[in-house]
């Protein structure tokens, strides 16, 4: 190996794996292959992203790249120079694929669909009008305008298409980035294409044949988190939080997915079991300081799910982290991570002295919003974005309450924020915005017309609403509705209405994630805890 060869593992969702090849970080090495993947390869990748299986790893080369025209995926990109770009050494065929998918129009020929009828993904062009592409999949505004063609389908199949949207959105790759390589890069080239050993029949039936149980000290991380009522953690985040909170010293946050199990399997026995106990005991600290001070109920409800992970990391290697300045700063930086390349890339720095030191930092490396109040996003209508889940947060501070029946059981005039309801309908992975609208309504799709509610038919969602208008008008005020806004619903002025309640959940939204992010106090002044107008503006030169 080359003298000073380092390595550094990134771990992008599919969907910033895209943004980051279109922005031209990635580039063809000399000794790649060209595109050679069939239609059985192509089908078994996204049938693999949409199952949670592991694909593998991006293998990258960073190394300095002129300014060139790169093509990739069926797409050109002006590639401007850069000093720290990914040569690609492993992992061409799977990155080639997906963005070509990503952005594929109905005659590309990386376009691929998943057919409905067949309940598989089928590689080509949609043939008829059952086989939604994996370009209007991933984008949750096409989506809804497919389904929206389709009328035909059940709520069950429209909810479960877009289940499939958040899972191949969020889906997650690691990326090992290998710096100081030199020629080395050739042999490794050789030894990820061609030492490997094709698998048997026998090898296969036999690896079918084991149990699919994970370890038990995992499951065990698992229910413990689950038995909060904060969510259901997956084995690979179980696995980076038990890495995190085992590495004494260094403290570098572990890979995520498929990567976080192999860190984890590779410790010995001793190391796992101290390394789990430890964890138990921080994620119920680090759980009660999310609820608590964060104010965020449910895993899902995280604006960055990775935060989790961070703050386990944080609250076993840090000292004082009962320091209130402290819990205030990383409170706004739990608000304001974005799962960002740049966000992402801090986390590998050594973890600070103190809790207070190590949220300045985590804090300097959010983004910075360029406006003094947060604006929200109203295109986010699901939880498979930072958007999506910073509105389903402003909104649930207003104290919904359910107004029809639902798959949760919740009464209507329930509040959907108690944790009896919250935790099993969040639990369920079923949506959290539903729409109230009329189906085929002409209005362009945004938060104005949905409600956060379990799922229901929209007619029952206005049937329920008009009800407690009659019976309760107070508690129409908890989905944003006011005096006038009702009597537009009363007339059926849909239009009016969402245009009227945009600005509603606007203000809402604005003013809740605002008093929690609180954008301009990144410099490490020491942090008011008032919600004054001051702090929700923030400084007029930043």
């Amino acid at each position: 190996m080359a003298k000073g060869t380092q390595q550094r593992v990134l771990v992008f969702s599919l969907e910033d794996l895209v943004r980051q090849g279109l922005a031209g970080r990635f580039r063809s090495s000399s000794f790649s292959r060209p595109m050679v993947w069939g239609p059985s390869q192509i089908e078994q990748l996204f049938d693999s992203f949409s199952r949670g299986f592991p694909v593998g790893q991006l293998v990258v080369y960073e190394a300095p790249a002129p300014a060139q025209d790169i093509e990739i995926g069926g797409t050109t990109i002006h590639a401007s120079e850069d000093s720290r770009a990914w040569l690609l050494i492993d992992g061409l065929q799977r990155l080639s694929t997906l963005i070509g998918a990503w952005r594929a129009s109905d005659d590309s020929p990386y376009a691929v669909c998943y057919d409905l009828e067949r309940q598989r993904f089928v590689a080509g062009p949609a043939r008829h009008a059952l086989m939604l592409p994996v370009s209007a999949a991933v984008h949750p505004t096409r989506l809804e305008e497919w389904l929206e063609g389709r009328p035909f389908l059940s709520e069950a199949e429209k909810a479960d298409l877009r289940t499939l949207s958040s899972t191949l959105i969020n889906y997650s790759i690691p990326v090992t980035v290998m710096m100081n390589l030199g020629d080395d890069r050739y042999e490794l080239f050789k030894r990820l294409n061609q030492n490997g050993a094709s698998l048997t029949k026998t090898d296969i039936e036999r690896a079918q044949s084991r149990p699919k149980e994970r370890p038990r000290g995992l499951q065990s991380i698992a229910h413990s988190v689950e038995a909060q009522g904060f969510g259901r953690l997956s084995p690979e985040v179980a696995a980076s939080c038990v890495v995190a909170a085992g590495r004494s010293g260094s403290s570098q946050l572990p890979p995520v997915g498929a990567e976080a199990l192999y860190a984890y399997e590779s410790m010995s026995v001793t190391e796992q079991t101290k390394a789990e106990n430890r964890a138990r005991q921080v994620l119920r600290r680090v759980i009660d300081y999310i609820r608590q001070t964060a104010r965020i109920p449910h895993l899902r409800l995280l604006p960055q799910p990775e935060a989790l992970v961070v703050l386990v990391r944080t609250f076993t290697h840090c000292s004082h982290t009962d320091d209130p300045r402290a819990r205030e700063l990383l409170r706004r930086w739990v608000w304001r991570a974005d799962g960002s390349t740049q966000t992402i890339e801090t986390a590998y720095t050594p973890v600070a002295p103190t809790a207070f030191e190590e949220a300045q930092r985590l804090l300097a490396s959010a983004p910075l919003l360029k406006a003094h109040r947060y604006h929200a996003d109203l295109s986010a209508i699901n939880l498979s974005s930072t958007a999506g889940r910073l509105n389903a947060l402003g909104m649930l501070h207003a104290w919904p309450v359910a107004v029809a029946n639902n798959p949760m059981d919740v009464p209507a005039g329930f509040p959907l924020e108690a944790p009896q309801a919250l935790t099993p309908w969040l639990d369920s992975g079923a949506d959290v915005f539903s729409s109230f609208v009329p189906q085929g309504y002409g209005q362009r799709l945004s938060l104005g017309c949905f409600l956060l509610h379990p799922p229901a038919p929209s007619a029952m969602l206005r049937k329920g609403l008009l009800e407690l208008a009659d019976s309760d008008i107070s508690a129409l005020h908890h989905h944003l509705f006011d005096v006038h806004q009702i009597q537009l619903l009363h007339e059926g002025l849909f239009l009016e209405l969402v245009e009227q309640r945009e600005r509603t959940l606007q203000e809402t939204i604005g003013k809740r994630v605002q008093s929690f992010a609180r954008w301009g106090f990144r410099e490490g002044r020491r942090p008011t805890l008032s919600d004054t107008r001051k702090d929700l503006n923030g400084p007029a030169n930043n």
